[in-house]
């Protein structure tokens, strides 16, 4: 997929952003958003607000793409690249999404909640939107942008959820994420499950030859360390 960052996500890009609701008020004071995999808004993202709302929280899944929605494998990650390419662009067009998406969110506590690319995208969030209070990483890549200490919310809580045997997430690669964290002095938990690959919460991962499968047991389990983690704010 050819163009800009400009072209791709912002110029005339028009997005249909997922909103669930829980049944009651009583965690008003919440708001979850969701960021997407590579392939963008989807079922899944969607399942994940509603399954979120039934724990009793406001939550929207962002329309990453929009009408520039990738559809092959090639096309997914040429517009991966594009997106992650800077990050002043990047953060940017985080910080707009979730405004947009998320109007009623001021003075609101926002916890960010990403799969694959999303958890990259959820802690990119979590540490350079003002605001953010959580960051949750599912299966998401710990390459984020680094910045000094002065420039980054120290405020944030994050939870990574990782797949031991995920193949894009090397042990050099997550001791790096927690030096860092422990530097800034942020509060964060990293949990390794045994015996998973990447893409372990999406049901339509099934390809172990290149390390990517469905575990429904640390998705189960996924799910309750998220519920307890929304419970800390």
């Amino acid at each position: 997929m050819n163009g800009s960052f400009q072209s791709l996500f912002v110029d005339n890009v028009s997005r249909q952003h997922y909103q669930a609701d829980p049944a009651t008020t009583e965690k008003s004071h919440i708001q979850v958003v969701i960021w997407p995999t590579f392939s963008g808004l989807t079922q899944f993202e969607k399942g994940i607000a509603d399954q979120i709302a039934a724990f009793g929280y406001s939550a929207t899944a962002l329309d990453l793409y929009g009408t520039n929605t990738p559809e092959s494998m090639e096309d997914k990650r040429s517009i991966m690249g594009v997106l992650l390419s800077e990050e002043s662009p990047l953060h940017d067009l985080q910080r707009s999404l979730v405004e947009a998406a998320c109007p009623n969110a001021s003075g609101k506590t926002i916890v960010h909640v990403g799969f694959c690319l999303g958890g990259r995208l959820s802690l990119e969030a979590g540490l350079h939107l003002t605001g953010s209070k959580g960051a949750v990483s599912f299966h998401g890549l710990m390459s984020f942008y680094r910045a000094a200490k002065e420039d980054v919310n120290q405020d944030v809580k994050i939870m990574v959820l990782n797949g031991y045997d995920d193949h894009l997430v090397s042990d050099e690669d997550s001791q790096s994420a927690k030096h860092y964290w422990t530097e800034l002095g942020i509060d964060f938990q990293f949990m390794d499950f045994g015996n998973t690959m990447h893409s372990f919460m999406l049901p339509s991962a099934n390809n172990p030859d290149h390390g990517s499968m469905y575990n429904p047991t640390v998705a189960k389990r996924g799910y309750h360390y998220l519920e307890y983690f929304l419970s800390e704010f």
